[in-house]
């Protein structure tokens, strides 16, 4: 992943997608530190803060930091939906063996396509 250079702000693609600027009303959070922000940030404590119950998890580490936040954001309490379609990791059985992992302890594993699906219902007042 470093010598991909991951993590590198400078790097291309460390920037965000222009469709998926965060607006005004989107907090970003700052990096953590750890393999989770639930350790060693204020993820818990910004969510609880916003009443948000629901997290919609993807991500490029798949057996680091997504399997990490996922795990934490269940074992506090949170649903925690994997993307499974929008998820990497160092190659495909990594990335296979965290999905199978995630199976076991998220909410659901579920692809992109169903996340917009649930999204679109859930925006429908009733």
């Amino acid at each position: 992943m470093f010598a991909r250079r991951m993590f590198d702000s400078a790097a291309c693609g460390s920037a965000f997608h222009p469709e998926l600027e965060p607006g005004d009303d989107v907090i970003v959070l700052s990096p953590h530190k750890g393999l989770s922000g639930f350790w060693s940030a204020d993820l818990a404590l910004q969510l609880r803060q916003r009443d948000i119950q629901t997290l919609i998890v993807a991500g490029m580490a798949a057996n680091l930091c997504l399997e990490s936040h996922a795990r934490d954001a269940v074992e506090n309490g949170f649903d925690a939906h994997v993307v499974g379609d929008a998820t990497a990791g160092p190659g495909r059985a990594a990335t296979e063996a965290a999905l199978h992992s995630l199976g076991l302890v998220a909410s659901s594993v579920v692809t992109t396509d169903e996340v917009v699906e649930r999204l679109a219902t859930a925006a429908v007042p009733s």
